[in-house]
């Protein structure tokens, strides 16, 4: 069993370009750790939950340390990144989002079939 999954993670990782393999590390990895955050885990703790298993496959599957340090750190700089910027959007435009949805609310127009146009 051990040897399968050393030779699906061997043909996921060479199978693919390194660019295929960030894009799909990050496809996989960054909805978890949004999830994570989500719940309330700090940037810390979610970054080393996602790491852990991160370097685990890639060093299961016989890559050079060094190349596992790198491409490991890589990809958690990037969630770490995108998560900390998703964080800033969203306190920046939530309140501006919910005063534009009060303002349309207090301000609107009724034209519907039940109007005071007097038409009927």
């Amino acid at each position: 069993m051990w040897l399968l999954l050393k030779g699906l993670a061997v043909r996921f990782v060479v199978g693919r370009t390194v660019g295929g393999l960030f894009a799909a590390l990050l496809a996989l990895l960054l909805p978890a750790a949004g999830l994570l955050k989500l719940v309330g885990l700090p940037l810390l703790a979610v970054l080393g939950v996602i790491g852990l298993p991160l370097f685990l496959m890639l060093g299961v599957v016989g890559l050079p340390a060094l190349i596992v340090l790198g491409m490991g750190a890589l990809v958690l700089a990037l969630i770490g990144g995108a998560l900390a910027l998703g964080l800033l959007a969203i306190r920046i435009v939530l309140p501006i989002v919910l005063l534009v949805w009060l303002i349309r609310w207090a301000v609107r127009t009724d034209d519907g079939p039940h109007s005071a146009r007097g038409i009927d």
